[in-house]
């Protein structure tokens, strides 16, 4: 007991300890990181009663939502489903239906979602507010969510699908889970519409759900099958109707959702919580034992010296480290959860769905203060361990490592090694399964485990493989290499923010450049392409191509019959098809070269045109495998290959990407198609080309005043640009201003742990501009090795990702990485351009003295 009362009084004196408190400093900015990116990323996140408020609004359960489409005009399944659920006794029930392909009469043509719903009941109390007027009450009358989207004349009438529908506006509404714009109607809404809608309007559908509270789930299906069933035998076009079991399988229970919510924005990106919350405490904490090594060593021999035990000493000092990592751990959560309060302000005007509630609050503070502890406990535990003679002379860089480590030091480097190859294994065995952008974040804390054991013999390999160009690079490296254990330290903390960081922007702009690959339009600028609603590659119907001549802009306009070969039976099934051999991409017919221009909207070089002259395929250039000599095609009925094709000449050409190209591999002239007896369709879709915009928006607006959806004349509409999840967003904005702090604190607290040796050095005759280089070159030689193994961290597990999962496009933001880089020496030399003043100052003290 006594003994212990004598290390906790040298702990109280040890705590005492400036330089011990300011090393302190980077585990307050873990502990704020950490719990400002948890608060960011839970109110980025739907709690189970938001999600059960916005899908299943006051009720407890729905039922039927894809089991059944009904046409517009219908007017019976409603009012059954609705005697159904009485007579099953399902109380306070609701009838939905859902049409998300009411167009708009906007150009170009834009399809908004109509629903229609017993408003004036409130049936989605926390999601639809009403802003003005009133609910509706009466067929025909609509209130609108985000009404500036809508186009509502000024008579307060909302035009549809070309006018042939009108709606009367009653009031405006604010949906608080979405800024798309919803068409909120009456009851008996969609029983009024004219069931011939469905000729223009091919799409155009209602799907029905039901909803209640009170009653058992499975009288709700037996009640929804039951009104499929009737409705089936009632309408001679209806199809087949869903069964209890596929009825049963749309099932969702409120309590289902309150216990197993959607996955969380902390689940759905680990780079931004999960993994920092776990790296870096243990690395902050490692990086406080290390800067303070050297001062503990020579605290150490001056004790022993007077009589105090090593164990005694070593415990003391562990106490006092963590005390201040502890405190500085616990100051970091406090404030960290501040900082994410006003990001969670922000985040709420900035979202267009209300903020996740904060659950669980207690225990990443708790698992952040268990992590310093333990770690703190280990790292005592490792100095105590140590059996190396302490000495305050630096150790000589020639000096054999067998005459410095001890048996215990040789264990421990072995046990690192080990774990080291489980780890690199580990990483191999796993990049093999990444499949999802999760699994990438996870793959890259991995790796990033890998790394962080092999630093030391990276590190050990720099120094010796750095020149000793002069005296001061020979103090720089010497000093680096008598005190290891504090570059080491330094080394790992950096890799580890500089390689989250830097493989974060790389994902999330591999991110951005897949969605913007996948985001093309319908048609190149100056094309319109008729074709029919439901797809691309089937012949427009007749009426369309009558009120697209009838609209009188396309007399004089250069067009074209797009082929896509293969052909279908009756019910629109493939029959035969023609790919390339070994390929599933289709291919593509026109009837001459310069329609293949007008196509891909460029000239063909005469290559290109040499190609097509005899009898050849011209390949996508970005398409899989793009050959560069000749081919074959296959041609297939089903799946099965019936026949192959003598090997063609081929080139290659680009285009860009668009709708009209997805799911083909090239082009080709019909006559070789015919010439090969190449399945060719007999109607096919038109291409206009060198249509302005006016003509273009001309001819959707002349079809839907003919009743059409004017979505079959498909034209060029720029897309949207990409826009990242805002958890992703967060991530990676909170993990650069992380690594611009703690390379800022790190710096810091490397120039306050070596004043006193540079101190010594001015005072010894060494002039303060050389005692201001040893410094440089040590940050040079710490950010450089650092930065180098971050790039190991952070460009693998895009790359595996890219090489994994088809469609996705590997894009290193060199500019940013570079910028951030920038940012970071830049941070570096502020941090040193301090600390070289402060030491000019110190060394003209001292020489006045």
């Amino acid at each position: 007991m006594a003994r212990l009362r004598f290390v906790l009084r040298l702990a109280r004196r040890l705590v005492r300890s400036r330089e011990l408190a300011r090393s302190a400093s980077i585990v307050f900015v873990a502990g704020l990181a950490v719990m400002a990116m948890f608060v960011t990323l839970r109110t980025l996140s739907l709690s189970g009663a938001q999600i059960a408020d916005r899908d299943l609004g006051r009720f407890g359960a729905s039922v039927g939502y894809g089991s059944i489409v009904l046409p517009p005009g219908e007017d019976q399944f409603a009012l059954d489903v609705r005697a159904q659920a009485l007579r099953a006794g399902l109380a306070d029930s609701e009838v939905m239906l859902s049409a998300s392909s009411t167009q708009l009469a906007t150009t170009p043509a834009r399809s908004v979602a109509m629903l229609e719903a017993s408003w004036q009941d409130r049936p989605f109390p926390e999601r639809y507010e009403l802003l003005s007027g009133r609910w509706p009450a009466r067929p025909g009358e609509v209130v609108v969510t985000e009404p500036q989207d809508a186009p509502e004349t000024a008579d307060g009438t909302l035009p549809l699908l070309g006018g042939k529908v009108t709606f009367t506006v009653v009031g405006t509404a604010e949906d608080q889970f979405s800024r798309a714009t919803n068409l909120l109607v009456a009851p008996g809404t969609w029983a009024t519409l004219d069931p011939s809608l469905a000729e223009g309007f091919p799409v155009l559908g209602a799907q029905p759900l039901l909803l209640w509270s009170g009653g058992d789930a499975e009288s709700a299906v037996t009640a929804f099958t039951t009104a499929i069933g009737d409705y089936t035998r009632r309408s001679p076009t209806a199809t087949e109707g869903a069964d209890a079991l596929v009825v049963g399988g749309t099932l969702r229970f409120r309590e289902q959702l309150l216990e197993r919510p959607e996955r969380t924005a902390i689940e759905r990106t680990p780079a931004g919580y999960t993994i920092p919350s776990l790296l870096l405490p243990v690395a902050a904490v490692l990086l406080v034992f290390g800067l303070n090594d050297r001062r503990f060593r020579q605290t150490t021999t001056r004790l022993v010296a007077v009589g105090v035990r090593p164990a005694a000493a070593t415990a003391a000092f562990t106490i006092a480290a963590l005390a201040w990592c502890a405190a500085a751990a616990a100051a970091g959560a406090i404030v960290g959860t501040a900082i994410g309060g006003v990001a969670r302000a922000v985040i709420a005007q900035l979202r267009d769905r209300p903020s996740g509630p904060i659950e669980g609050l207690t225990a990443p503070p708790l698992r952040l203060l268990a992590l310093v502890v333990l770690t703190s406990v280990c790292a005592g535990a490792a100095i105590a361990r140590r059996k190396e003679r302490v000495s305050s002379a630096v150790a000589s860089r020639s000096r054999p490592k067998s005459q410095t480590a001890s048996t215990a030091g040789r264990r421990i480097r072995d046990a690192r090694h080990l774990l080291a190859v489980a780890a690199w294994c580990a990483t191999v065995v796993y990049a093999v399964r990444v499949d999802s952008p999760a699994k990438a974040m996870i793959l890259s804390g991995v790796l990033t485990l890998a790394v962080l054991l092999v630093i030391p013999d990276v590190l050990d390999l720099v120094l010796r493989a750095l020149p000793e160009g002069g005296p001061r690079s020979r103090l720089a490296l010497r000093q680096l290499a008598a005190d290891k254990l504090r570059a080491g330290a330094i080394v790992a903390i950096l890799t580890v923010l500089l390689g989250a960081s830097m493989g974060f922007l790389t994902l999330l702009d591999t991110l951005i450049r897949t969605t913007d690959q996948q985001a093309y339009p319908d048609a190149l600028p100056g094309q319109v392409l008729l074709a029919d609603r439901a797809s691309s590659t089937l012949p427009p119907p007749a009426a369309l191509l009558r009120a697209v001549d009838a609209s009188g802009v396309t007399d004089g306009l250069p067009r074209a019959e797009l082929a896509w070969l293969f052909t279908t039976d009756e019910s629109g099934i493939p029959t035969r098809s023609v790919t390339r051999d070994g390929h599933n991409g289709n291919l593509l017919a026109v009837e001459t070269a310069g329609e293949v221009e007008q196509l891909i909207g460029h000239s063909l070089n005469p290559t290109q045109r040499a190609v097509l002259a005899e009898g050849g395929l011209l390949v996508w250039a970005d398409a899989p495998d793009a050959p560069t000599s000749n081919t074959r095609l296959a041609v297939k009925e089903g799946d099965k290959v019936t026949s192959r094709t003598p090997e063609l000449p081929v080139a290659t050409v680009d285009v860009p990407l668009v709708e009209w190209r997805t799911g083909t591999d090239g082009v080709t002239l019909r006559s070789t198609a015919n010439n090969l007896n190449l399945p060719v369709p007999r109607n096919t879709p038109i291409i206009l080309t060198e249509v302005s915009e006016g003509a273009a928006r001309a001819m959707q607006e002349a079809v839907g005043r003919a009743g059409i959806d004017a979505q079959a004349v498909r034209i060029y509409v720029p897309p949207k640009p990409a826009v990242p999840a805002a958890a992703l967003l967060a991530t990676a904005a909170g993990l650069v201003i992380l690594v611009l702090t703690a390379v800022f604190a790190a710096t810091r607290a490397q120039t306050r742990t070596l004043r006193g040796y540079l101190t010594r050095l001015v005072s010894i005759g060494v002039p303060t501009t050389w005692a201001r280089h040893v410094l440089l070159y040590q940050y040079g030689i710490l950010i450089a090795t650092s930065t180098l193994l971050s790039l190991s961290i952070a460009l693998p597990p895009t790359v595996v990702i890219a090489l994994q999962i088809s469609g996705f496009v590997l894009s290193i933001p060199w500019a940013q990485l570079l910028t951030l880089l920038a940012a970071i020496y830049l941070a570096t030399a502020l941090a040193a351009l301090r600390s070289a003043l402060s030491l000019r100052a110190h060394g003209q003290t001292s020489t006045g003295v």
